[in-house]
C-alpha cells in the first residue's frame, strides 16, 4: 500500500469522525487507539475526547505512556479509574473474564460520554481482532461501542504504516494486554500476583526486551520473549538481574519458554507458532 492509498483511507476515517460529530474514545496509548485518537483530535478538535481508564491490571508504565502521548500529540485527554476488584467474578478469573472487565470498563466510559455530551463511544479494535479470541468484543457489541478501524478494514500492518506516515511514535510498539492475561484461566487473580508480574515485566523492559510476557504459574514464573532475544537474555548479567528480581518478589523458580513470545498463549485455543 503506497502513501497515496493510505492518505485516501485516512480521509475516509476522518469522514467517519465528522459524521459522528462528537466522539469519546477508549484510549490505551497503544498503536491502534493512538492512531485513531490523532485522527479524531485533528478532525473534531474540542468535540473529541480520549479517555484512559486506569485499573489494577493496567501496568503503571502504560498508564504513564498514555498520558504522556496525549500531551505530546495534543490529544484532548482524561484519566478515569475502574476498581476491578468490585466486578463480580473477576477475581475467579473465569474464561469470560475479559468480557466482565470490558463490560465494566465500557460502562465507565459510557457514563462519562453521557455526562460530557458525547453521543458516540469508540474503541480501537482493528479488523484482525475479528479472528482472535476476544470475549470482550461481545461487550462492545452489546453496549453499542463503535470500532471504525474494524468496520473500515484496517489491519495492524496498515495501521502501523499509516502511523509512520503521520510520524507517530507508536508505529512500531508491541501489542499491549492487561496483566491478568498473564495468569492462566481459573487461577485466581490477586493483587500480589499482579504486582509480581508487573515487577518482572518492568525489569524485562528496562533490559531492552520490548516483546515479552511474564506468565504466572504459582511458584514458577515463565518468561516469553521474542526469538531474536534468546541469546541476549541468558547473558550472565541479565540472568543475575532477572533471578534476583524473581526471588525478591516471591518466585521460587524462573524459567524461559523455549517457544518464542506469541500473543494469546494462555487462550483456550492458543495460536500456533
Amino acid at each position: 500500500m503506497n502513501n497515496e492509498e493510505l492518505s485516501e483511507r485516512i480521509a475516509t476515517l476522518e469522514q467517519t469522525m465528522r459524521q459522528r460529530k462528537k466522539v469519546l474514545l477508549a484510549f490505551s496509548g497503544g498503536v491502534d487507539s493512538t492512531f485513531l485518537a490523532v485522527i479524531g483530535a485533528r478532525t473534531l478538535k474540542q468535540d473529541f475526547l480520549a479517555v484512559t481508564v486506569d485499573h489494577p491490571c493496567l501496568p503503571r508504565r502504560e498508564r504513564t505512556m498514555a498520558c504522556n502521548l496525549a500531551e505530546k500529540l495534543a490529544i484532548p485527554h482524561k484519566l478515569l479509574f475502574l476498581d476491578q476488584w468490585k466486578i463480580k467474578g473477576f477475581q475467579d478469573n473465569p474464561p469470560e473474564r475479559c468480557y466482565l472487565c470490558k463490560n465494566a470498563l465500557m460502562g465507565v466510559l459510557l457514563q462519562e460520554a453521557k455526562e460530557g455530551g458525547f453521543p458516540c463511544l469508540m474503541d480501537g479494535s482493528n479488523a484482525e481482532d475479528l479472528n482472535d479470541f476476544r470475549p470482550g468484543s461481545k461487550a462492545l457489541e452489546e453496549l453499542g461501542v463503535e470500532s471504525p478501524l474494524q468496520a473500515l478494514g484496517w489491519d495492524k500492518q496498515s495501521i502501523r504504516m499509516a502511523s509512520r506516515l503521520l510520524g507517530l511514535p507508536t508505529a512500531d510498539l508491541p501489542s499491549y494486554a492487561c496483566l491478568a492475561s498473564r495468569i492462566p484461566t481459573n487461577s485466581p487473580i490477586t493483587p500480589e500476583k499482579l504486582w509480581q508480574i508487573e515487577q518482572m515485566e518492568d525489569l524485562l523492559h528496562e533490559l531492552g526486551f520490548a516483546e515479552c510476557r511474564a506468565r504466572h504459574h504459582g511458584d514458577i514464573l515463565r518468561l516469553e520473549i521474542a526469538q531474536h532475544a534468546f541469546a541476549t537474555i541468558v547473558t550472565t548479567d541479565n540472568r543475575a538481574k532477572l533471578l534476583a528480581r524473581a526471588h525478591a518478589v516471591g518466585f521460587r523458580w524462573l524459567t524461559l519458554d523455549l517457544e518464542p513470545y506469541c500473543s494469546g498463549r494462555l487462550n483456550p485455543n492458543p495460536p500456533q507458532q
